[in-house]
């Protein structure tokens, strides 16, 4: 079952999971980077500051053989003298202390920035379940282990070696060098170590790098279905989604089809578009359209017009372009003044004709 739920997931990882995987802890981050840092700086540091640390040590073992000629050391002496000490050690190791905690700090930072969670330290039963130790003890991630240690274990070797080997013409004259020169020698071969031994340190901390990333990102895949319900928690239901912005667009209909008998004309498809345009001089700069529909929307407009004795008139070129470039609310384009004026135009010559014809109605049966 669990082979076949990591076949299963074959979708590559949405932002979310990977947002909430670094809220927990979960980055992609080789400890051999840090070291390899952690040892480029430190050797660096010494390498710079070898000198100044050499004049340290030195200066230290005088001091300490100056002491010897004194047997007795009183209880000031005694607090002296470690004062001194504890200030010339923290001198003597401040250079190189300081790099190491840089190079962590920056190999860190490269790999997964800045980060900071406390999920990492809440207790975990699993870990010290011993069956899931037992499954770990077989996984890939133990395999990759050993072979990255024997690999670092195999190339810190073969450097020392070949190091040693290059320089062994040279220690048969070791005893004719003083003290100080075959400590500086002894130094400069272990410097020639270390420095070979991170360079191809940083060679392996690459794969490893490349390794874990690998890794990460398999671990963080997720199946369709995964992704259909991080869909569903982020988005919504794309069911409840569609019957709200169904009663959303019930509801703007609704308060559209109020606004129909305000209108001062309906231009038409003719049967197909309706479009309601109002025109108030003193309020609007243009004529701006009220309502608009298709299909059984366009027949309750046209309706309703007739109601309220709406002049409805029909245009299909008109009723097209006002359906198609305008929204309801808006006001007309300039492109389409002249035809609109026209229709309104018309429409008040008729309004005009008909209040002369109820006038004159209501003079003749007032009339004796």
């Amino acid at each position: 079952m669990a082979e076949r739920g990591a076949q299963d997931k074959t979708e590559k990882p949405t932002p979310r999971r990977r947002q909430k995987a670094r809220e927990q802890g979960q980055v992609a981050k080789s400890a051999e980077v840090a070291s390899v840092g952690v040892l480029l700086f430190g050797v660096g540091a010494l390498w710079l500051t070898g000198g100044w640390i050499y004049q340290q040590i030195t200066s230290f073992m005088r001091y300490q053989f100056m002491g010897l000629a004194t047997p007795y050391l009183s209880q000031p002496r005694i607090i002296d003298l470690s004062a001194w000490l504890w200030n010339h050690f923290l001198k003597t190791v401040a250079p190189v202390w300081i790099a190491v905690c840089l190079g962590a700090v920056l190999a860190n930072l490269w790999q997964v920035g800045f980060m900071f969670t406390t999920k990492r330290l809440v207790p975990d039963l699993n870990r010290i379940n011993p069956i899931s130790g037992f499954k770990r003890f077989f996984s890939l991630k133990i395999l990759v282990d050993l072979f990255k240690n024997l690999g670092k274990l195999a190339v810190v070797g073969t450097v020392a070696y070949l190091t040693v080997w290059a320089e062994w013409d040279n220690l048969p004259r070791l005893g004719e060098w003083d003290l100080e020169q075959i400590i500086l020698y002894i130094i400069g071969v272990c410097f020639k170590i270390f420095w070979r031994a991170v360079l191809a340190m940083v060679v392996l901390a690459f794969l490893d790098w490349a390794y874990q990333k690998w890794d990460y990102e398999r671990n963080l895949k997720m199946s369709k279905q995964e992704v259909k319900d991080e869909y569903r928690q982020t988005e919504g239901d794309p069911q409840v989604k569609s019957r709200i912005r169904s009663l959303q667009r019930e509801m703007a209909r609704k308060r559209m089809m109020t606004s129909v008998p305000e209108a001062d004309v309906v231009i038409t498809n003719p049967t197909h578009l309706a479009v309601a345009l109002a025109y108030r001089p003193e309020e609007m700069e243009a004529p701006k359209v009220v309502a608009k529909g298709a299909g059984k929307v366009a027949e309750k407009i046209k309706a309703t017009a007739r109601e309220h004795n709406i002049p409805v008139i029909e245009d299909p070129p008109l009723a097209q372009a006002l359906y198609k470039q305008v929204e309801v609310g808006d006001t007309i384009p300039a492109d389409l003044y002249e035809s609109v004026a026209t229709i309104l135009a018309h429409v008040y010559r008729m309004k005009n004709k008909h209040r002369r014809f109820l006038s004159q109605g209501g003079m003749a049966g007032a009339a004796p």
